[in-house]
């Protein structure tokens, strides 16, 4: 090769390197048709070749390579290229390409194809004509997309095999129903009525089995009837016969009657014998039917399993190559590969799906290829979107640019070439809009920046014409300086006339060079004078330098200490003395400046990042304090004493060890926590006049709700019974706040019964033991009205404990229901008004509201009193408002009324009992007979024996419990009115004080005896 040769550009598709030639290949455009032949025939690579020809788009050239090529990927190539062109795979491939790369082709399996799967009826009529194959024009006329195709592959088709396979296994109305026409066999059509996939062929089947089944019948119809119609004819001949011997005809006929009874018999003879043949022969053309209709569907299954298995082998070669595209480097040519791979394996699987392992595989290709050609596709598009991005960004450069009103020529100059080059290398971008957009407004830039940047070029000639002028001027000013002596002017001018001389520098270059000469040799002369006053300045420049880096040095060791305020307050006065010193060595400024400022900017950012996790960990503390006072505000009004009181010292705990917060919040935070706590204690220390006054509040609104049911318009009707009550209730203590008062003890009676007697008032107890249980009053009222003779039966049990039996009458007041004086008498409660519909049920439930509240205590007894007064006068204006309501219940003052009259009629019958002989004997004379053998009997008992003599401790005992039960009934005795009331309890009074007179003149007889009663009577 000679020398200028290898200077030469050499083409790059005749490069040594093969991938140079690849990337030459994959850069050509479509149209090149002939450069992309050459390389495909002539290189020495098969993979450049294989290249060039996925993207050769002539037939005939295909059509040659696919001939002589000797490498078989390139040839399969090739024939990949021509199948595509028949299908017109590619933009811009038409009917005439397609021809011609079908005439081109071949390979009889890829004709096949194209006849099937073709898009344009022409193409795939053009491939049938180079279909000759029985099996391939079975397929197509079962399978081809294209009606005229399936019609004319199904009419040169004579196979009968590939006529039933038609028939059975193609889903198109058309070739169905065509070869159904050409099969006459029964077993076939029955096997089309059951199998076939289309529903036309199946009922075209039927209607034919249908007609061979009516043929038949009218054929045996026929037969039927002949054979009829001879037996009626012997039978007509023979009643002739009859008739005739029976009549003697004469010889003559006789023998004609012969003659055509022989000949009679001669032809049903022979009718019977055509019958017979005919049968055997319809038997044999049945036999022979049915062999041949087995043949015929044996030669169709084995054809339909000869064309499963080339369909199978079909569709394994398809995986092979759907893998194989997959894998390709050439995306373009895997693309179109796999196009026709995919339309033929889709109208292969309509028949019948493909096996599993054959579908996962070409699935796997098929994801494997999708996926590949998704990501090229967003990639292409990505680098498209980009290319847009960079082209839309010079556009707008350069329009900025030639949109300027002070352009410069520099600027424009390199402006246009920018627009040259961009017109030049326009990239692919996303479509053929955005590249004609970005043409045009580069062009427009273009023309709007060339006028600008010619006359900017006239003006810079100008200048440079005028810069010629201004030189000389500064020349002479240079060469002036010789004259002043001021070292520091002399600088300061030099240093402005250099200035001046960069402004005007674009001179014409012929005068150029000369008037820099002389410049710079007048420059030189005036600076050698400035020499020694540069040292100097640059000697103090080098003691500023030096102290500054002092300054660095101490600012760096202080950039790691943790005394925040300290160090900054140091910091800022090394700052301060930085701007002290004066300028540094000329190159050093930025550098000591970089030094000092890297320094102090470590410590405040240090500062600043501690500042900031403080502040979290004050946040963070913050946070946990605010629940801590959420949870000691939520316990601040508990009655949980204990409980309360101990959570919210584990809280105190708990709050000192939590660290600092943020001081703004600190006071605020703590004066929040503490002041729950405050409250708390404070309430805590209060704890017990707390739960009095929510007794206190408790009783008062019983008595509120019980006004309110009573009416606050008659409160003025209740005012002498309130009186009376207040009056009552002065003397006694308030019910419920003394617990010992409810206790009984029998041994204080029975042990000294003369302490009875001593003071008859003794024995009257505590007025409030009657209300030993809050709620007996609420009990069962008929217990103490249980057999009136009960209390006369055995009269020493009247004498348990007199001491806790009978007081003063106005024992009941301890217990606010049996207060009430005298409803009737003192409210007129009007009739008409309606009561309300659960009025009784409210009473009782405030009733025992109240009896609970009696027995938890915990009011002082003035405030007792008063509320005892309260809910008394209350409760008895509601019974005098709606007495009906009442009647019959334990509220009812009538019924009350009865059951003291039943208990003092008991305790007088006692007393009379024990009272002695004489009082006995005019009681007895009173007493009824019944009432008298009851009082005998009851003694008898108590002695243990019928007749016996009466043992007097026995009596005393029965007695005491007599009383014990009379006491207890008293007390649960409702309201009752205040006169009847008062009567009733001064008799109950004197019965009791008489049992306990008698008790006391026996007790100094029997004290011993008496002092186990008790004990027995609890057994």
């Amino acid at each position: 090769m000679a020398l200028l040769d290898r200077f030469r550009t050499q083409a790059r598709h005749k490069h040594p390197d093969a991938a140079v030639r690849l990337a030459f290949v994959q850069e050509i455009p479509l149209d090149e048709r002939e450069l992309l032949a050459e390389i495909a025939r002539e290189d020495a690579d098969p993979r450049v070749r294989r290249s060039a020809v996925a993207k050769l788009m002539d037939p005939a050239a295909l059509a040659l390579i696919a001939q002589h090529e000797t490498d078989e990927q390139v040839r399969a190539q090739a024939v990949g290229m021509l199948r595509d062109l028949a299908l017109e795979a590619f933009e811009g491939a038409g009917e005439a390409e397609s021809l011609a790369a079908i005439d081109a082709l071949t390979d009889a399996k890829t004709i096949v194809g194209i006849a099937k799967n073709a898009s344009r009826e022409s193409t795939a009529q053009r491939a049938l004509a180079r279909v000759s194959d029985v099996h391939a024009l079975g397929s197509l006329a079962r399978h081809a997309e294209h009606e005229s195709v399936r019609r004319a592959a199904f009419d040169a088709l004579q196979d009968h095999a590939e006529i039933l396979g038609t028939a059975l296994n193609s889903e198109f109305k058309d070739p169905t129903v065509a070869a159904v026409e050409r099969i006459s066999d029964r077993n076939e059509l029955e096997q089309i009525v059951a199998r076939a996939k289309n529903k036309s062929a199946a009922k075209r089947a039927r209607a034919i089995v249908r007609e061979m089944d009516e043929r038949a019948a009218s054929a045996a119809e026929a037969v039927a009837a002949a054979a009829a119609e001879a037996a009626q004819v012997a039978a007509s001949e023979a009643a002739a016969a009859a008739a005739a011997k029976a009549a003697e005809p004469d010889p003559v006929e006789i023998e004609r009657a012969a003659r055509a009874e022989a000949d009679r018999q001669a032809r049903a003879h022979e009718e019977a014998e055509r019958l017979r043949v005919e049968q055997e022969a319809a038997a044999r053309r049945r036999e022979a039917q049915e062999s041949a209709a087995r043949a015929r569907l044996e030669a169709a299954q084995d054809a339909a399993r000869k064309d499963a298995e080339r369909r199978t082998a079909r569709l394994t070669e398809l995986a092979d190559e759907a893998t194989r595209a997959a894998a390709l480097d050439d995306l373009a040519a895997a693309r179109r590969q796999f196009a026709i791979i995919r339309k033929e394996w889709t109208g292969l699987c309509l028949a019948s799906p493909a096996d599993p392992e054959l579908a996962t595989r070409y699935a796997e290709a098929e994801a494997a290829f999708m996926a590949r050609d998704a990501a090229a596709h967003e990639a292409d598009q990505r680098a498209r979107r980009e290319a847009l991005t960079r082209m839309q960004q010079i556009v707008a450069r350069v329009e900025a640019t030639a949109a300027q009103l002070d352009l410069s020529l520099k600027a424009g100059e390199r402006g246009l070439k920018d627009i040259r080059t961009a017109l030049g290398s326009i990239p692919q971008l996303p479509s053929k809009r955005d590249y004609e957009e970005i043409v045009r407004r580069l062009k427009a830039a273009q023309t709007t920046l060339m006028p600008k940047v010619q006359e900017l070029r006239d003006v810079a000639d100008w200048q440079r014409w005028a810069n010629v002028g201004i030189q000389e001027q500064l020349c002479e000013k240079m060469e002036a300086l010789k004259a002043v002596d001021d070292p520091e002017e002399i600088a300061k001018q030099v240093r402005d006339l250099q200035q001046q001389w960069r402004q005007a520098a674009d001179v014409p270059r012929a005068q150029g060079e000369a008037l820099w000469n002389r410049f710079k040799a007048a420059h030189d002369e005036a600076w050698a004078r400035c020499e020694s006053h540069f040292a100097a300045q640059a000697e103090a420049r080098g003691e500023n330098l030096a102290k500054k880096v002092a300054l660095c040095e101490r600012a760096e060791s202080l950039a790691d200490s943790t005394n925040w305020i300290r160090t900054a307050d140091e910091i800022k006065n090394l700052q301060a003395e930085w701007k002290t010193i004066g300028a540094v060595t000329r190159g050093q400024e930025k550098a000591v400046w970089e030094r000092f400022r890297a320094a102090c900017d470590r410590f405040f950012t240090r500062r600043h990042a501690d500042l900031a996790e403080r502040k979290t960990v004050w946040a963070e503390n913050l946070v946990k304090k605010e629940a801590l006072c959420v949870k000691v505000e939520a316990l601040r009004d508990s009655i949980d004493w204990d409980a309360a009181a101990n959570e919210i010292k584990r809280l105190q705990v708990e709050w000192k060890t939590i660290g600092p917060v943020k001081k703004t919040r600190s006071e605020a935070i703590w004066q929040r926590f503490r002041g729950a706590c405050d409250i708390f204690f404070a309430r805590y220390a209060q704890r017990h006049d707390i739960a009095k006054g929510e007794r206190l509040a408790a009783r008062e609104a019983i008595c509120a709700e019980l006004e309110a049911l009573a009416g606050d318009s008659r409160e003025s009707a209740v005012e002498p019974a309130i009186g009376s009550q207040e009056s009552l209730a002065e003397s006694q203590p308030p019910a419920g706040d003394d617990p010992q008062s409810a206790s009984i003890n029998p041994q204080a009676a029975v042990g000294d019964p003369q302490a009875a007697v001593g003071d008859p008032q003794a024995a009257v107890g505590d007025p409030q033991a009657a209300v030993g249980d809050p709620q007996a009053a609420v009990g069962d009222p008929q217990a103490a009205v249980g057999d009136p003779q009960a209390a006369v039966g055995d009269p020493q049990a009247a004498i348990a404990n007199p001491q806790a039996a009978v007081g003063d009458p106005q024992a009941a007041v301890g217990d606010p229901q049996a207060a009430i004086a005298n409803p009737q008498s003192a409210i007129r409660s009007p009739q008409s008004e309606a009561p309300p519909p659960d009025l009784m049920a409210k009473v009782r439930s405030l009733r025992g509201r109240w009896q609970s509240e009696l027995a938890a205590r915990g009011v002082d007894r003035d405030r007792a009193i008063a509320l005892d007064a309260r809910f008394a006068a209350a409760f008895n204006r509601v019974i005098a408002r709606w007495p009906v309501v009442f009647g019959g219940t334990d509220l009812d003052p009538d019924a009350n009324r009865h059951r003291m009259e039943t208990l003092v009629r008991r305790m007088e019958e006692l007393a009379k009992s024990l009272a002695g002989p004489a009082l006995a004997g005019g009681t007895d004379a009173a007493l009824s007979p019944t009432t008298r053998l009851a009082v005998m009997l009851k003694e008898a008992l108590a002695a243990n024996t019928i007749g016996g003599k009466v043992d007097d401790d026995s009596r005393f005992r029965a007695a005491y419990d007599e009383v014990r039960q009379a006491q207890a009934s008293w007390s649960r005795i409702g309201p009752v009115a205040e006169e009847s009331r008062r009567a009733l309890a001064d008799r109950f009074q004197r019965a009791i004080r008489v049992i306990s007179d008698r008790a006391g003149q026996a007790g100094q007889a029997g004290r011993a005896g008496m002092a186990g009663g008790p004990g027995r009577a609890g057994r």
